[in-house]
């Protein structure tokens, strides 16, 4: 069946969006695909391709493997992902969204499922093998979302970075991040075509300052200026590292959205600690992995890559311990304090306390501090320890609906179920029938357990309650039903008189997602999922994150989806 025949035959499903209605078609299509006609899941290790034929040059020219040429093949870690990542993906469509990866909001779900895509090796989107541009442009995307261990990794096994400033650029900028300045200085130096871009004017001032040129610096930049370069900070910046003395209109302070500049920042002995709020991802988790920073700046850095992602909890824990030492400040007196410093503190009393009581404590504390639902998933995942610890021990807890949560947001199911047991509806906080239902939603989509009963419940609290719980409702229904769980019949005819607001994302946007999944191009996909992400950032619409659920799961992105829909699923019950 063709997309547009089954989209016709949706009949009663008419009256929800025009988007809902691709994202389903797309969904059942797929599901009606035989097994042979469906490429690897995420959860398939990496299989090879088929050896590439190999390519006829001049006869002054040795013969090379397409696999050799492909400017994608190196990865920058394993992902799991197959090589075939990238079939039938559209090189413009690719290059029109990494375009826009420049430190805009994005959500964490969204932006490691990106980083997990561009960090795999794989085949480069159809034509692109051999184009430099867009391999710079890949690299410089994984780096601004945040793995500049990755993006160093792929630029090492780079050739011919000289006749390419857009691989020159992407090299050196990987390199300042990690504070391999020499690096950094050595690839521009060796750039020979585009050396008068933009940022190559900005890097040879910085790297003329290493150099102890002054002059040359300043020749540099004035340079810059007056081709039009327009960069406020840098500018401030290099200005102060020639000595010239700050405005007081516009005093010297950190900046940390970008390579140069935080390099600059280094060179200034600046106090980054004022400027980590709107830190690139990647420049935070170095500050965060820096052994000679100061343990508190090392919190705050930390903080702010788990909640982008940059770093895992696994990651952060070390950091925080050393930070946290032996306090002996109490959980009320932690849960009070604003700050990373009491943030750690809390996180090592719920991972490594010997009383299951204060463990339990600690981490209900620790939850209770996210700002947001983002915070709320991220510190969950610090918390785990804790929560685990208490309800072994049978500890009490206090706010179960909200740990059991904290404990399947963070994968801990068995804990979670165990605390969802003991939970009466409406005999603890938070345990109305619509909270019992998201916690039930998040458990069954996090576990990749069947959900259908789930969703039925789901469409039921959509019709009953005040407009807020109802539109709640409903909203988590739209996006548990895109990942194809099954709807009863009479579920189905009150679903369909759901009136979740319209998706915000383009009609024609969508249909080239919906189509791109049906016909399994996983990383078009996965790039137009990201485009949507990076128009909408934190708020992303219900309607949106079900048309990127939908699609992951059409394609066979089935962890992805799952990860992306809890994320939304959260949204809701903890808003």
């Amino acid at each position: 069946m063709t997309l547009s025949a089954f989209t016709r035959s949706l009949g009663g499903l008419a009256t929800l969006s025009p988007l809902l209605a691709l994202l389903l078609a797309g969904t059942a299509i797929a599901q009606d695909q035989t097994p042979t006609a469906q490429i690897p899941t995420i959860q398939t290790p990496m299989t090879p391709g088929p050896t590439p034929a190999p390519i006829r040059q001049s006869d002054q020219v040795q013969t090379q493997s397409l696999s050799s040429l492909d400017l994608w093949s190196a990865p920058g870690r394993e992902t799991g992902l197959p090589g075939d990542l990238w079939r039938g993906s559209s090189a413009g469509v690719v290059r029109a969204t990494l375009d826009q990866v420049d430190g805009r909001p994005l959500t964490p779900a969204l932006a490691a499922i990106a980083r997990r895509a561009l960090a795999t090796g794989a085949n480069a989107p159809d034509g692109a093998g051999g184009d430099q541009a867009l391999a710079g442009l890949r690299v410089r995307a994984l780096l601004a979302l945040g793995d500049a261990g990755g993006a160093r990794a792929i630029q090492a096994h780079a050739s011919a970075l000289e006749a390419s400033e857009a691989q020159s650029r992407a090299k050196s900028e990987a390199a300042l991040v990690l504070g391999h300045d020499d690096e950094a200085c050595a690839t521009a130096q060796a750039l020979q075509d585009g050396r008068d871009a933009p940022f190559e004017l900005k890097l040879r001032v910085y790297c003329s300052l290493v150099a102890g040129q002054p002059a040359a610096a300043q020749v540099t930049l004035d340079l810059w200026r007056q081709g039009g370069g327009k960069d406020a900070s840098f500018d401030r910046l290099a200005s102060a590292a020639l000595g010239a003395p700050p405005s007081k209109k516009s005093p010297l302070r950190a900046s940390l959205s970008d390579p140069l500049n935080y390099a600059l920042t280094r060179r200034l002995k600046l106090d980054p600690a004022p400027a980590l709020d709107e830190a690139a991802p990647s420049i935070a988790a170095a500050i965060a992995n820096d052994a000679d920073a100061a343990p508190a700046l090392r919190a705050e850095a930390a903080a702010r890559a788990l909640r982008t992602g940059a770093l895992s909890a696994k990651s952060v824990a070390p950091i925080y311990a050393q930070v946290a030492g032996a306090s002996t400040a109490t959980v009320a007196d932690l849960a009070a304090k604003p700050g990373a410093e009491a943030e750690a503190a809390l996180s090592v009393l719920a991972a490594q306390g010997a009383d299951p009581n204060l463990a339990g404590q600690a981490a209900s504390a620790l939850v209770k501090r996210a700002k947001s639902p983002y915070d709320f998933i991220a510190l969950s995942r610090l918390a785990a320890p804790g929560i685990a610890q208490a309800v072994r021990a049978h500890a009490p807890i206090d706010d179960p609906v909200l740990l059991a949560t904290a404990a399947a947001v963070a994968g801990d199911l068995d804990t979670a179920g165990a605390l969802r047991a003991g939970i009466e509806q409406d005999k603890a906080p938070g345990s109305g029938p619509l909270d019992l239902a998201l916690l039930d939603a998040i458990m069954a989509v996090e576990g990749g357990k069947p959900a259908g009963p789930v969703l039925d419940r789901l469409i039921e609290r959509g019709g009953v309650g005040d407009a807020k719980a109802r539109a709640r409702a409903q909203a988590a229904a739209l996006i548990v039903a895109a990942l194809g769980e099954p709807i009863s019949d009479e579920a189905r005819a009150q679903f369909t008189a759901f009136d979740t607001p319209a998706a915000k994302t383009a009609a024609e946007r969508a249909l080239t997602l919906a189509r791109a999944a049906v016909g399994h191009r996983q990383g078009e996909t996965i790039i137009l999922s990201l485009s949507v992400g990076l128009q909408q950032g934190l708020a992303l619409t219900a309607a949106d994150r079900a048309l990127i659920v939908g699609g992951l799961h059409a394609c066979g992105l089935n962890g992805e989806a799952r990860a992306v829909a809890v994320e939304g699923l959260v949204t809701l019950a903890r808003p």
